[in-house]
């Protein structure tokens, strides 16, 4: 892999992802009804983030459970992967819990997401990609490379039945097993999302993510001391696949915490202006259902944000990337490939 060549006075690059998911997400931490409002605000709030990204000219990666391409149960069996992971916690394994689901979204908002799929791929500069098929744990115990690459396999499938091509990999508690990364390669995956090189931030399996953990990245959001996690464009484009690492997860604004949503803003605004200013990549992410409680409280949380990236974007020191724009930006042999159907 060459390295890229980034021009003189190059704008920042801001990229923003989200982990769609819906209830498949979160199926093994808390209950349905337990998070019943969530998820349906999170529905509510996917066509009024495409609106407001619509206005603000934002181009973002909607990273997508491929059970939720799927409009019926009877189309979903039909699509399952042949090779299914064994975890040595059933509490993980989505297959056995399938058959308890509704028969399609009409009736199950929870579990499919068809009709929110096609809203977000026919919005403008907006990317559809993959939170792999399962929300499949890559770091847990009783799964393994050929189940990996069966699952995204299948959601590379799922996805080509709308006629998208996935470019772009989300992984589910960004659990990366670096030796997954060939499989991307040969199923034309160009870049995927990495964490901040932080003992903090990167993924852990569940038996090793403790609770405690959660409220340190927390606190850190608000007034932690670990630098801007911002990347230099040259230095991402010597991997293959393409590493776009996260640089801040947007947490919602919790009404007992309010006190820390200007905290939490000041330094997401201070990141983004270092960024444009040394023409570096800020790579911002969330979970639409992060919304759902507070739906209108975080909108304008995010609005502010954004106002914040357009003042920087009119003065020329920013730019709006997906991260497959991003990915073809830095690999443009990647880019004539996909082009050429040569993958």
């Amino acid at each position: 892999m060459h390295l890229w060549s980034q021009p003189e006075d190059s704008p920042g690059i801001f990229v923003i992802s989200l982990d769609f998911e819906l209830y498949w997400g979160v199926r093994d931490v808390v209950t349905l009804d337990a998070y019943r409002d969530n998820l349906l605000g999170a529905r509510r709030a996917v066509p009024i983030i495409l609106d407001l990204f619509e206005e603000y000219g934002i181009h973002a990666t909607w990273a997508t459970v491929g059970f939720l391409f799927f409009d019926s149960k009877e189309e979903l069996l039909r699509s399952l992967p042949e090779v299914k992971p064994r975890y040595a916690d059933p509490a993980l394994n989505p297959y056995s819990y399938i058959e308890s689901i509704g028969n399609g979204e009409r009736d199950d908002p929870f579990h499919y997401g068809a009709t929110l799929v096609k809203e977000i791929y026919s919005s403008r500069g907006q990317e559809l990609a993959t939170h792999t098929f399962s929300h499949y744990y890559c770091l847990e115990d009783g799964q393994d490379i050929h189940c990996f690459e069966d699952d995204l396999r299948a959601a590379v499938g799922a996805a080509k039945r709308l006629g998208i091509n996935i470019q772009s990999l989300v992984l589910p508690r960004n659990q990366l097993n670096p030796e997954y990364l060939a499989v991307l390669e040969k199923l034309g995956i160009l870049s995927y999302r990495g964490t901040p090189d932080s003992w903090l931030h990167c993924g852990r399996s569940g038996r090793h993510n403790l609770g405690y953990l959660s409220l340190l990245r927390y606190a850190e959001s608000v007034w932690g001391n670990v630098g801007y996690n911002c990347y230099s464009l040259p230095q991402l484009s010597l991997s293959y696949p393409l590493n776009i690492p996260a640089s801040r997860f947007l947490y919602p604004c919790y009404p007992s915490l309010s006190w820390c949503d200007a905290l939490r803003r000041r330094r997401i605004q201070n990141e983004l202006s270092y960024a444009s200013k040394r023409g570096l990549l800020y790579h911002l992410w969330w979970h639409p259902h992060n919304f759902g409680a507070e739906p209108e409280r975080n909108i304008e949380h995010l609005r502010i944000i954004l106002d914040h990236f357009v003042s920087l974007r009119d003065n020329g020191e920013m730019i709006s990337m997906s991260m497959g724009e991003l990915a073809k930006l830095l690999i443009p042999k990647a880019h004539e490939d996909t082009q050429t159907g040569t993958f």
